[in-house]
């Protein structure tokens, strides 16, 4: 087996718990099921204040960008972790730090984005903006619209509705996101527009990341939807 280790500094997240040692490895391997598995972990300097978690698979090269996917699009224990973890490989078996090589956290975009056929991601040389479309009558959308519908009858999943959702989503998830974002909803689809910087591409590529992962996962948005009005509010149109 080859290794992946996750390594967290507790002075730079917002909620130090304990449980994320136990959560991030359980919900890695269920994303990628079973391909990437629990391995342990350790406090890896003297403070204490370092802990890093230890991940098995058979090719971390390919799967480590699995790995940062999960970590930039779910809050663990309510930390973004795409802000202060360090990610390393190696091919040897339950490797240390400093037999591993380090991963940049930000991939480029052309090997990050491999998004679903109802997303895409539109910046043009010439345009004034960066645009994320997302076609909420696409089958798949549209499948889980009917499932959200079912559990909250407000949840009429038109292109004003996944608006409020995504940006509930987002206030709770990853509120850099929110940063000069712009909506233009419709009935039938839903537009993110930020002004085109070299920042703002990046952003439109995780907002794009963002609500493939909402989508082809399913349970955050059903678990928000069955929430909402008790412990959260949603805008809906």
């Amino acid at each position: 087996m080859q290794t992946i280790i996750i390594k967290l500094d507790s002075q730079k997240l917002v909620n130090p718990d304990l449980d994320m040692r136990y959560t991030i490895p359980d919900y890695i391997e269920a994303y990628t099921d079973g391909v990437v598995t629990d391995n342990g972990y350790d406090y890896v300097n003297e403070d204490g204040n370092e802990l890093a978690i230890w991940l098995d698979t058979q090719d971390a090269a390919a799967q480590v960008q699995n790995v940062i996917h999960c970590l930039k699009t779910k809050r663990f224990c309510g930390n973004d972790l795409s802000q202060t973890a360090q990610i390393y490989i190696s091919e040897q078996d339950c490797a240390k730090i400093d037999q591993c090589t380090e991963v940049s956290f930000v991939p480029n975009s052309s090997k990050e984005l491999h998004l679903p056929d109802y997303l895409k991601v539109a910046a043009e040389e010439n345009c004034t903006n960066v645009a994320v479309c997302f076609d909420v009558e696409a089958p798949k959308p549209y499948t889980l619209g009917q499932k959200l519908n079912t559990l909250n009858e407000q949840a009429y999943m038109n292109g004003y509705n996944w608006e409020a959702l995504l940006i509930c989503c987002l206030e709770k998830n990853l509120p850099d996101l929110l940063e000069g974002l712009e909506s233009d909803p419709e009935a039938g689809s839903y537009v993110a527009l930020y002004e085109n910087t070299p920042d703002n591409i990046e952003r439109a590529n995780r907002l794009a990341d963002f609500i493939a992962y909402l989508v082809e996962d399913e349970e955050d948005l059903c678990q928000l939807v069955r929430e909402d009005g008790e412990t959260v509010e949603i805008e809906w149109d």
